[in-house]
């Protein structure tokens, strides 16, 4: 019976120390830049990004108690996160703005915001020196009065000559409430 258990302990000890499987590193073959919001939100229905309807905190999901983006926002804040080392020196990465793009969701329309008039961004954001995040902000134009139709911007980021952006997430929806 002694015996039994002695063989038992050496025979699962033998199979414990074999069963290991050596985890490969994982290593990054470029320097990427992303949009925080669209890393921890799900895409819109039918697009390839994320369109965020409330201010979304930095590193988590959009939480229902976020403040909602509307005509009365004011300036409004996205980080941009590097995927791959810090640098000693600021580093400057471009955006853009995906003209006319528009979405549907249940019974509302989203119509296209236009730049310089219902919204105001610069098309760079830079990443300080030894940080992996940057600021991108946008101001939404208050004209007053409550908007005809909720309103879409679509930003993409375009990275510079060192920094690509990541396929995934590389855009933004932000959708302006009416109200």
């Amino acid at each position: 019976m002694k015996k039994n258990n002695i063989i038992y302990a050496l025979l699962f000890m033998v199979l414990a120390l074999t069963s290991c499987i050596k985890n490969e590193d994982i290593l990054l073959k470029e320097n990427l830049v992303e949009f925080d919001a669209a890393t921890y939100n799900a895409n819109g229905l039918g697009k390839t990004y994320p369109v965020v309807r409330q201010v979304p905190p930095y590193g988590f999901a959009m939480l229902s108690s976020s403040p909602l983006i509307s005509r009365t926002s004011g300036t409004i804040s996205f980080r941009v996160n590097v995927v791959g080392p810090q640098t000693a020196a600021d580093r400057v990465i471009t955006y853009k703005v995906i003209p006319g793009e528009t979405f549907t969701s249940g019974t509302t329309a989203v119509s296209a915001a236009v730049r310089n008039t219902d919204y105001t961004t610069s098309g760079t954001v830079t990443i300080p020196a030894m940080s992996s995040f940057g600021i991108l902000t946008v101001t939404i134009n208050n004209p007053g009065t409550a908007l005809a139709n909720d309103l879409l911007i679509v930003l993409e980021l375009e990275g510079n000559a060192e920094l690509k952006p990541s396929n995934a997430d590389k855009q933004l929806g932000i959708w302006i409430n009416r109200g």
